[in-house]
């Protein structure tokens, strides 16, 4: 704790020693600037209704993708006829640059939509490699027993499977939350939605504000902390 408020405070300094040397605050404002809207951002109404749009939008575009990726990967790992199907499309979906998903899929749909559906794209590959390789890498030997056994998957897959590959699953929902709000965002920022994060960003920009901008880029940052800390703790806390 000690060494990551040594840190932030050298930042601080930094970041103060650099913007009186270009003395420009339109490119890049004191910290004091930036602390001083923040503060004020917390009293503006609109500013809890950005976030919680914000969030809302996400986490539904997260659990959509967690659980296809999820059942994808499932279905990939216990049927290697079905993994010869879904491998390539998952993989092509991992290698399309995001703004070509950006760009395609607003010509397709609304701007919600098109928010969600772009989300999804991009974490349904982790959940769904995570998820595949947790399968493939199952112990032979209980794969074995698993098949002697040769319960309904009804039964084998949230009694058995599930819980010999949640640290898979953990592992990805680590990594799929904050990338997940940050996604969205940007999303955000490209559909130009009326509510969230993404479209005060887009305002600040279009009225040249950058200590807005900076502002609402460290609130981001405390979020998408604050979020992954708290599920690290819900999770490990055991």
């Amino acid at each position: 704790m000690i060494r990551k408020c040594i840190s932030i405070i050298g930042f601080m300094m930094v970041w103060q020693i650099v913007a009186f040397i270009v003395n420009k605050p339109i490119i890049l404002p004191f910290p004091f600037e930036v602390i001083t809207k923040m503060s004020e951002q917390l009293s503006d109404s609109s500013f809890y209704l950005a976030i919680l749009y914000t969030l809302m939008r996400t986490f539904i575009s997260f659990i959509i993708a967690l659980i296809l990726g999820i059942t994808l990967g499932l279905i990939s790992g216990l049927s290697k006829k079905c993994k010869e199907y879904i491998l390539p499309v998952i993989s092509i979906l991992q290698t399309i640059p995001q703004i070509a998903y950006i760009l395609i899929i607003l010509f397709w749909f609304s701007s919600l939509t098109s928010m969600i559906i772009i989300v999804c794209l991009m974490l349904i590959p982790v959940f769904y490699y995570n998820t595949l390789n947790g399968i493939e890498n199952i112990n032979p030997e209980l794969q074995d027993i698993i098949l002697l056994y040769h319960q309904p998957l009804s039964y084998t897959i949230p009694k058995i499977y599930l819980p010999l590959i949640k640290s898979h699953i953990v592992s990805a929902i680590d990594t799929c939350l904050p990338l997940s709000l940050k996604i969205g965002v940007m999303a955000e920022i490209f559909v130009q939605t009326n509510y969230g994060i993404g479209s005060k960003l887009y305002l600040a920009r279009t009225q040249i504000d950058m200590v807005s901008i900076i502002a609402l880029t460290i609130w981001m940052i405390i979020i998408i902390l604050i979020i992954t800390e708290l599920y690290r703790y819900i999770i490990f806390k055991k």
